[in-house]
């Protein structure tokens, strides 16, 4: 074998070798996988989380931080978004942008127990009516991705109440939440483009 030999298969070995190195990362990051939800119970035709709280308003691209910090606050423990932002791990560099798995990690380190899942319209409101609210997860593909807070939804109106921190002011008044989305076009939104993870949430239990 000679030289240019050599060269070529140390190279190819090293390409290799990064390859599978940035593959286990990627898949570190985004493990744990959404797993199917197949909760079955009825669900009643309406349901609103009653609890009072409060709504924050985000800085671009710490909608993670501020959604958790809003269920953190449901189980009665004082939290503020922008210090669950410094603390809330799997962040990605430049765009602040947290994985789900920063969500999962930072809730265990609560000491409680969250669970990501993959359904339909129907399991989501079959999760919200077990009494909490949960964490959804809309966008475009990767031009951009949202977290919000589903806290309420209503069958005859085909309407579902969030709480989005990305809202300046409270477009709902009466109505539970800072906003209201019909059911057809949270479906259009919640269909967020990525591979593995669209149609999930993310329900938190004591």
């Amino acid at each position: 074998m000679d030289a240019n030999d050599k060269s070529l298969k140390k190279a190819i070995i090293l390409i290799v070798v990064i390859l599978f190195c940035i593959l286990g990362c990627s898949s570190y990051l985004i493990y744990p996988f959404p797993e199917k939800d197949t909760l079955s119970v009825s669900q009643p035709e309406s349901f609103i989380i009653s609890k009072t709280n409060r709504f924050e308003i985000q800085p671009p691209n710490k909608c993670a931080a501020y959604a958790t910090a809003f269920i953190l606050r449901n189980f009665g423990v004082e939290a503020k978004g922008f210090q669950v932002y410094e603390e809330i791990p799997f962040k990605i560099p430049f765009s602040g942008y947290v994985f789900p798995k920063g969500i999962l990690t930072y809730f265990e380190s609560k000491e409680l127990k969250p669970k990501l899942f993959k359904g339909n319209l129907e399991t989501l409101k079959r999760r919200l009516a077990k009494g909490e609210p949960i964490i959804v997860l809309i966008g475009q593909s990767y031009r951009w991705q949202h977290y919000m807070t589903l806290i309420g939804y209503k069958n005859d109106k085909k309407e579902l109440y969030f709480y989005d921190s990305k809202k300046k002011y409270d477009e709902n008044g009466k109505l539970p939440g800072n906003r209201t989305l019909k059911e057809d076009y949270f479906l259009t939104l919640w269909d967020n483009g990525l591979p593995i993870f669209n149609h999930i949430y993310i329900e938190i239990n004591q």
